[in-house]
């Protein structure tokens, strides 16, 4: 019995000691416009935000524009809106400006060229961020009730990311002669990599599903090359273009093997002043290459404010075009718009 006591009393002192040690690394020290000062543990800074871990509040997230000065011991990697890198911990400089100690002769940079910082031996699930939204709709007059289902997952490294993207909308009509639905649906797998300071490669595997345009399933890879012309802490803009190859099954056709070109856009924007505000916008136009004169577009927005912390009511839209889908009976376009509520997680 002393053994067990004995091993239980070692094992609590252990724990406490590893709390204690837990809670001393939150050592980095962010000062406020108004002269607050805060120590807590850095997350990561993004989109104008610096998310912060602290003792008494938890995780907070602190506005980028109302921050003078910042310092850590740990290691970071510091990106600037003309694209540079550097990687270094955060000495203490002159209020608005951030000094790179350990990253070569690096000169202070203001707090208006710094876009990101990350922290470098973070684990697997700090690096994860994205979002979850889940809307509903009915009509009692149409008796159409639609349902939408979204997700948005990111994982960030010094030098790439990966994204995992997913969206459902089913559609049933209750007053038509077969109940019929139609429902549409895809899920991207993307990974891209940052070269020179603006330019972005990468790759990306999709799989997509529209009953509206006589689509069963597109099956689509290709590859890309980006070129960042905005990256501020309010906003982002990306242009690119590149090849893809896909695999398409028509309702009641033979699948069919295509070529195209791809050029897309994509715009972010964010607010952070009450309410926050997020709004995105992309547009992606795929010509044909192996059946000349075809062309596919994908135009996606959307504008999210928030309700309550993390929990934000989100209006969407979507328009999908084919030329000339893989059902001859089919639509050209299929149009949607979908509001919802979203829950954004991350560090």
């Amino acid at each position: 019995m002393r053994r067990v006591v004995r091993t239980l009393v070692v094992c609590a002192l252990g724990l406490c000691t590893s709390v204690r040690a837990f809670a001393a690394d939150k050592t980095d020290v962010v000062v406020l416009v108004n002269g607050d000062h805060l120590t807590g543990e850095i997350d990561q800074l993004q989109k104008g935000q610096l998310q912060y871990k602290t003792d008494h509040e938890g995780t907070i997230q602190v506005e980028w524009a109302k921050i003078v000065q910042i310092t850590s011991t740990r290691l970071f990697e510091v990106v600037t809106s003309d694209g540079r890198r550097f990687l270094g911990s955060l000495g203490r400089a002159e209020p608005g400006f951030i000094l790179i100690v350990g990253g070569g002769e690096v000169p202070a940079l203001t707090f208006a060229e710094v876009t990101e910082i990350t922290p470098i031996g973070a684990s697997f699930w700090k690096k994860l961020d994205g979002s979850l939204s889940a809307g509903f709709n009915y009509t009692r007059s149409s008796g159409v009730a639609q349902t939408n289902v979204s997700t948005d997952t990111h994982y960030r490294r010094p030098g790439f990311f990966v994204e995992l993207q997913g969206n459902a909308t089913l559609t049933y009509q209750s007053d038509s002669s077969d109940n019929s639905r139609s429902d549409q649906g895809t899920i991207e797998f993307s990974y891209g990599r940052y070269r020179g300071r603006r330019w972005i490669v990468g790759g990306a595997a999709k799989l997509e599903t529209n009953e509206s345009l006589g689509l069963v399933l597109r099956s689509q890879a290709g590859a890309a090359v980006g070129y960042r012309l905005v990256n501020s802490n309010n906003a982002q803009v990306i242009f690119g273009g590149g090849l893809t190859g896909n695999n398409e099954q028509g309702v009641d056709t033979a699948a069919t093997q295509n070529l195209e070109g791809l050029i897309n856009f994509k715009m972010e924007y964010y607010k952070y002043s009450h309410p926050k505000t997020n709004f995105d916008f992309s547009v992606e136009w795929y010509p044909s290459l192996s059946d000349w004169g075809r062309q596919r577009l994908q135009v996606n927005s959307d504008v999210k404010r928030e309700l309550w912390r993390d929990f934000y009511v989100s209006l969407s839209g979507y328009d999908t075009f084919d030329s000339q889908p893989p059902g001859a009976s089919s639509s050209n376009n299929d149009i949607g718009i979908v509001i919802s509520i979203s829950w954004t997680y991350g560090r």
